[in-house]
């Protein structure tokens, strides 16, 4: 396991964009052609523990989708 040698206690938010960060570099298409984005369990995992930490997530992104306007129940 790695260690991390920097003051994290001073993080007070994190902001991110969904495409290529959250999000896989291939988008899998739905049976009616919609893309369907798919996220790593671990980032969900890292962002859910952040916010029990206190810290503020931002989500940022261009695409109009719901799938990436509804907040999951434990934001």
């Amino acid at each position: 396991m790695s260690t991390i040698n920097y003051d994290l206690s001073r993080i007070k938010a994190l902001a991110f964009d969904v495409d290529g960060v959250l999000s896989s570099t291939t988008v899998p298409l739905h049976p009616s052609g919609e893309p369907m984005r798919t996220v790593n369990i671990k980032d969900g995992y890292a962002i859910q523990l952040a916010v029990k930490k206190g810290i503020r997530i931002a989500i940022i992104t261009g695409g109009g989708r719901q799938s990436v306007s509804v907040l999951p129940d434990w934001a």
